[in-house]
């Protein structure tokens, strides 16, 4: 009798430890809930649209939800929110415990603070320049390799102050790029707003700018003049690809038949049938015309024939790899040294663009 008393006061004993037991957990679990909420409210208190918590309220809720979900399930942030918070929690403290230096940083090492300083100055040059077209300067003109996602960091960590079913035309145009050849007439206007057209006339092997000139009133015969001009001898492609300008029709007719020139017309009111000439004169418009306002036509001229120099043989293109359609053999002798590097920025069209070479 006695043995089955103290027993069942065991029993009892056990229970009674394990409700208690049980009790403590479930209050400190709503005391965490309340903590957790708390810290929420704070950043929900601020006038902000979303809420901004403070790094140890975010590695705290973050330390709850790895200890138990059930802990944050009343919060309002999303799950994948306070995994995210907890991950970094635990990589910068596993960070601060592994006994690595400040300085250290993993990946690959920064680029020579003198390349960086050109990509800057290059970029505060010329402000539409791109990170492709910056890294396409400093590659083929200085001579130091640089790719477009490092100097996309570099402009990123020195922010500039205030970037049908059947056969395509694009296709049957890259099949036949090495033999044509596409023109067009550009619009702008002089000081006196009187208009003068533009003609240009594009090689599609290698975007080569043949011909850029301007007149008042172009005629068929002036426009006759400029393709014997363009293709002396036997310089003359072998196809032509244009519009149905008006001002064409002799041309088509007699003038490039005679040099040997097949023509091809584009559809009547499809110019994205000839889509490198229009690029171009996108192009023009963007780099030239928007930034002078021409007094007659022997300055548009004047300035036509400086930026044609300039497009054959220092301006980057897509098309050819980043190199020019003339591309002028740059003077690097030397191996680049690092912190050694100078580059000297020669101008173009009064300072408008820039090409760079290894200054001495």
């Amino acid at each position: 009798m006695l043995f089955l008393t103290l027993l069942l006061g065991y029993l009892l004993g056990r229970l009674q430890n394990r409700r208690w037991r049980r009790d403590r957990y479930a209050a400190l679990g709503r005391k965490l809930q309340l903590i957790a909420e708390r810290n929420e409210n704070r950043g929900y208190r601020q006038k902000n649209k979303r809420p901004s918590l403070h790094p140890w309220q975010k590695w705290l809720l973050g330390l709850f939800h790895w200890i138990s979900p059930t802990l944050t399930r009343y919060t309002l942030f999303r799950p994948e929110t306070l995994v995210g918070w907890h991950r970094r929690y635990v990589q910068r403290y596993w960070w601060l415990i592994s006994g690595k230096p400040k300085h250290h940083r993993a990946g690959r090492p920064r680029i020579d603070p003198s390349v960086e300083q050109i990509i800057l100055d290059i970029k505060a040059e010329n402000p539409r320049y791109g990170a492709e077209r910056i890294a396409a300067l400093v590659t083929e003109q200085l001579g130091v390799p640089v790719s477009e996602s490092t100097v996309r960091n570099v402009l990123k960590r020195n922010p500039s102050p205030r970037s049908r079913p059947g056969q395509s035309w694009k296709t049957f145009l890259d099949n036949h790029r090495h033999l044509l050849t596409s023109m067009d007439f550009k619009v702008t206007f002089d000081w006196r707003a009187r208009p003068l057209y533009i003609l240009s006339v594009i090689d599609h092997q290698r975007r080569r700018l043949v011909r850029c000139c301007s007149a008042y009133h172009p005629t068929s015969d002036w426009v006759a003049q400029q393709m014997r001009e363009a293709f002396p001898f036997d310089e003359a492609p072998a196809m032509m690809l244009m519009d149905h300008d008006s001002i064409f029709l002799p041309i088509v007719k007699h003038t490039l038949p005679a040099m040997g020139v097949k023509v091809i017309r584009t559809a009547v009111g499809c110019p994205q049938q000839n889509g490198t000439v229009e690029r171009f004169n996108r192009t023009l418009t963007e780099e030239l015309l928007d930034h002078v306002i021409p007094l007659n036509e022997k300055h548009l001229n004047g300035l036509l024939a400086e930026y044609q120099r300039f497009y054959n043989t220092v301006r980057p293109h897509q098309a050819n790899d980043g190199q020019a359609p003339e591309p002028v053999q740059a003077a690097n002798d030397t191996a680049f040294a690092p912190g050694m590097l100078r580059a000297e920025a020669i101008p173009w069209l009064g300072g408008l663009h820039h090409s760079y070479r290894r200054a001495a």
